[in-house]
């Protein structure tokens, strides 16, 4: 089948004709007639005619010509966009030195008959360190009333000891009392297992199987958890015995009443902090251990626990991981000397060149010594001058360029970058090629490491939450709607309309932009407040509009399945990522006094209760009649999980409206066309909350969910009640 010719200006020719009489009171207000038999308006039609030739010979350009023209504007299509997923790697046994796992270490997914392997490769180098600790202080919580602040108490010096018999909380313990650990190295993206020496006490008055203790990490801002959510705790007690051994909460102390251990997972976000304790600040990377109940029902202690001593060990770490496959010194070729040279990759698409550390992505040219000399990769040679080392590399096709030498309008010629010298050979020092939606794999799936020999220390890696912000390649069609966008912004954000485009030019990973007008007044600081990811949200009594709020919804590979919240919420790092990225890309290109605001879109998460009546089949057979109730259920699961869809649901197709609210005339419609549906009996919705340990919360029974302008629906798991009539 043909390609569609694409439309490049739909105008005929009255449309032309009418544009210039709307014009004419603008630019000639004494000219009032403008009937036909004027002969302005017969120049006007003559000169329409000749622009609608002009049109439609332009409208016949074949896509290749079409897409050459885009190309010579800047635009091109979007490259495929990697996946990414932490993975964890555990130690066959705590290590008596630091051990890496080196960047581009390769972990896959087990191959099947119907689904090739899908590799990964580690973005950084991970150290896992050996853990010291450096300082230990019990902190006393006074009672409410009294003296306001902890008082602090110094045991540094006991770490030491072999029996320090130190009481963590006081004599009578209160809730907030703990015990501050200050490790002396950086263990972000660590898994440190805790050896603690305990005196075994009669009695505690606690629940030893569930203690009113929480481990937690200082972050600069606040205390946050160290325990990993339920749904990765599944994962490890399924793979390491150890985590099975340890109880739910991953410490088989008992409450800090006999010798054990606790397994602490420090995020790849921790660092080394300075943490005011009394008069001084202390830089470590700080634990603290916190007795308080987590209900009101729970016991507490009654006297304090003693501990002996500790035993810190390193046995896992986490790192990230992109979906891509590394090559290593490819060689090009070599250089023929002649301005304008090119040479291409064998692996393209090529994903964005990393070039922090030791090991650079980047070109390489060889020097008559024998030595290779870096060169700089830019986006365009337009300030190159014939002594800088430039090349481009384009995304897509793998083609590698080196400066042009062009003819100036005096007649001079001018070199646009280096020239590689003559018979110097070429290469690419390394570089990744992957990417795409295939990349979203769930988690627990990464578990193959393909240098297992290299890492003989290392017992086993897995992702424990799943790879997300795949994305394929731009297609054809998508691109050439998107042309017209671009030439009509000019790379200016300037409207609502511009920012939202913009936004979307900014990053592959962002399916959906909403700008709105922000009324808020600058903090102390001068910024706006408020924000999920510590961006604006303006909600103060104050109109500004040199306030801009974008709200961003990422892309999802799924379109008639239900979407993981990680997916759209992205992880803590990924939605920095993609925040700051699209502020530097905005800000560019709008006025000079706008304050941005970006952050993540405001989900309502919904629950669907329906009741569905089928038609009545009597001449069918029980176990049929299940199996046709199971496909009504399933059909109706996938409608719905399509319409109430932030990124392709909604009435058009499009994504979920910002602000519209969900009725029932929205969902009797769509369930009514499942064809073995006689008539649905009833529709209810529950909007859906999720507890910081991920934990859902269902709401009361409504038939209405009413939005803010500032949110969007998603799908949580339905409930469809099929019976006969």
């Amino acid at each position: 089948m043909p390609p569609t010719t694409p439309i490049i200006d739909p105008r005929n020719f009255q449309d032309l004709v009418d544009e210039a009489k709307r014009r004419i009171p603008q630019y000639c207000p004494e000219w009032t007639d403008h009937n036909v038999s004027d002969p302005g308006v017969t120049l006007i039609e003559l000169f329409a005619w000749m622009t609608d030739i002009l049109l439609y010979r332009l409208n016949k350009v074949p896509d290749r010509d079409y897409l050459k023209f885009l190309e010579l504007i800047g635009a091109h299509p979007h490259p495929a966009v990697p996946a990414s997923a932490e993975l964890t790697f555990w130690l066959t046994a705590p290590q008596r030195e630091t051990k890496l796992i080196p960047r581009g270490t390769e972990v896959a997914t087990r191959q099947t008959e119907t689904r090739p392997a899908v590799t990964f490769t580690t973005d950084s180098l991970l150290r896992i360190r050996v853990p010291q600790l450096r300082y230990w202080v019990l902190a006393r919580s006074r009672p409410s009333g009294g003296t306001t602040g902890d008082a602090y108490e110094d045991v540094s010096n006991r770490l030491t000891w072999e029996n320090a018999a130190v009481p963590v909380f006081q004599e009578v313990p209160h809730e907030g009392d703990a015990f501050y650990l200050g490790f002396q190295e950086n263990l972000a993206g660590h898994v440190v297992r805790l050896n603690l020496r305990c005196e075994r006490l009669e009695a505690l008055n606690i629940n030893q199987e569930d203690p009113p203790l929480t481990w937690e990490f200082w972050n600069g801002d606040d205390w946050a958890p160290l325990l990993p959510p339920a749904d990765e705790l599944v994962l490890l007690r399924q793979l390491e015995p150890e985590c099975a051994e340890l109880g739910p909460r991953l410490d088989d102390t008992r409450g800090l009443n006999r010798n054990g251990r606790v397994l602490l997972f420090f995020p790849r976000t921790c660092a080394m902090r300075q943490l005011r304790i009394g008069d001084r600040a202390l830089e470590a990377c700080w634990v603290r251990c916190r007795a308080g109940r987590r209900r009101q029902d729970e016991r507490f202690y009654d006297r304090s626990p003693v501990l002996q001593g500790f035993v810190s060990e390193s046995i896992g770490g986490m790192v990230l991981a992109s979906h891509a496959h590394e090559i290593v010194g490819e060689t090009l070729g070599r250089s023929d000397g002649t301005p304008g040279q090119s040479f291409s990759l064998l692996y393209p698409p090529v994903l964005p060149r990393r070039t922090e550390g030791d090991l650079p992505e980047t070109i390489e040219v060889q020097r008559p010594d024998g030595g290779w000399e870096r060169w700089r990769e830019v986006e365009h040679f337009a300030d190159s001058t014939p002594t800088d080392s430039h090349f481009v590399l384009d995304d897509l096709t793998g083609e590698v360029r080196f400066g042009p030498r062009l003819r100036e309008p005096g007649g001079e010629e001018r070199q646009y970058g280096r020239v590689p010298p003559k018979g110097c050979l070429i290469r690419m020092t390394r570089y990744r090629s992957g990417g795409g939606a295939v990349g979203n794999v769930g988690r627990g799936t990464l578990v193959v490491p393909k240098s297992a020999s290299e890492l003989s220390y290392v017992k086993w890696v897995i992702n424990l939450r799943p790879a997300t912000g795949g994305r394929d390649r731009e297609s054809l069609e998508a691109f050439k709607l998107r042309g017209p966008k671009l030439v009509r912004t000019r790379e200016v954000a300037v409207t609502r309309a511009d920012f939202e485009y913009l936004a979307r030019e900014a990053s592959p990973q962002t399916a959906r932009v909403c700008c709105i007008p922000v009324s808020a007044q600058p903090g102390p600081d001068g910024r706006l407040n408020g924000g999920r990811d510590g961006s604006a949200t303006g909600h103060l009594n104050r109109s500004a509009p040199s306030y801009v709020r974008l709200l961003l919804v990422p892309a999802v590979p799924t379109t008639d399945e239900y979407v993981p919240r990680v997916q759209l919420e992205l992880t803590p790092e990924a939605r920095r990522e993609l925040c700051r990225k699209v502020r530097a890309f905005l800000a560019e290109r709008c006025p000079v006094t706008t304050e941005l605001a970006v952050g993540l879109a405001d989900y309502r998460w919904v629950s669907v209760r329906a009741n569905l009546v089928m038609k009545r089949r009597p001449d069918v057979e029980a176990v049929e009649q299940e199996a046709l109730r199971k496909r009504v259920q399933d059909e109706a699961a996938r409608l719905l999980y399509r319409f109430i869809q932030p990124v392709t649901g909604g009435p058009n197709g499009d994504g979920w409206p910002f602000g519209k609210s969900l009725t029932l005339g929205d969902v009797y419609p769509l369930l009514q066309t499942i064809a073995d549906v006689e008539y649905v009996e009833e529709v209810r919705f529950r909007s859906v909350t999720f507890a910081a340990d991920g934990t859902r919360q269902l709401g009361t029974e409504e038939r209405l969910i009413r939005l803010a302008e500032t949110e969007v629906l998603c799908s949580d798991l339905h409930e469809i009640i099929v019976t006969e009539e």
